[in-house]
């Protein structure tokens, strides 16, 4: 397993907890250590190139979604993603009020690892949010990870979800005082990607930002 492989799996198992041992996703920007002698040169800057595109992909979704979709509240944030190599979760939780945003940085990496992952040729996945109203109201709403972009929830795809035992179909009762909503469509980003190039609106170093530092 190369460097840039084990640090990504100890992110995701929530083992580098110092923050010395969290990685910018420029530190984690390593080509794969090769596994054999008939791994070209060619074939691994194909495969990071790929990594590093969806990892951008991920930031930019992840970026509009919290700019432009969340709202005031404080929000849980739970990704997915089913691999061909298993699963992977990761949950945060932020906090908008206007302008201002209180966000775990390094947290948001991770997340944006898991949306990425779901975003490969054969990974599938998704992201639910629990928000906590500013009213005190509670809501859910959630997105399939398709198409490389994040694809809304309706109402009754999220209630579904909760209220059906997917192992045995039973029915669920619902939660309480809980408003299963629709999700919103979440904007792309402005500039187009073209072949041969590549023009991202993710910030510096793929880091989504934080509106208060």
């Amino acid at each position: 397993m190369s460097k840039y492989q084990d640090h990504v799996r100890r992110s995701l198992e929530g083992q580098n907890a110092e923050p010395s041992d969290e990685l910018g996703t420029d530190a984690m920007r390593w080509t794969p250590d090769p596994v054999n002698a008939d791994v070209t040169a060619e074939a691994l800057r194909t495969a990071a190139d790929a990594a590093h595109m969806l990892l951008e992909r991920a930031a930019d979704a992840y970026v509009s979604l919290v700019n432009g979709v969340l709202g005031d509240g404080t929000h849980h944030m739970v990704a997915s993603a089913s691999t061909p190599h298993g699963a992977l979760i990761e949950v945060q939780e932020l906090t908008v009020a206007g302008d201002d945003l209180a966000i775990n940085e390094a947290v948001s990496v991770r997340l944006c690892a898991v949306i990425a992952a779901a975003m490969t040729k054969h990974g599938t996945g998704g992201l639910v949010i629990r928000t906590f109203a500013p009213d005190g109201s509670e809501s859910v709403r959630g997105w399939r990870i398709r198409g490389l972009w994040l694809r809304p929830l309706t109402a009754q795809e999220i209630q579904q979800a909760y209220t059906v035992n997917h192992v045995t179909g039973a029915q669920l009762e619902a939660e309480p005082g809980v408003e299963y909503r629709q999700a919103e469509r979440v904007p792309r980003p402005n500039q187009a990607r073209t072949s041969g190039a590549s023009a991202s609106t993710a910030p510096q170093n793929n880091r989504p930002p934080s509106r208060r530092n």
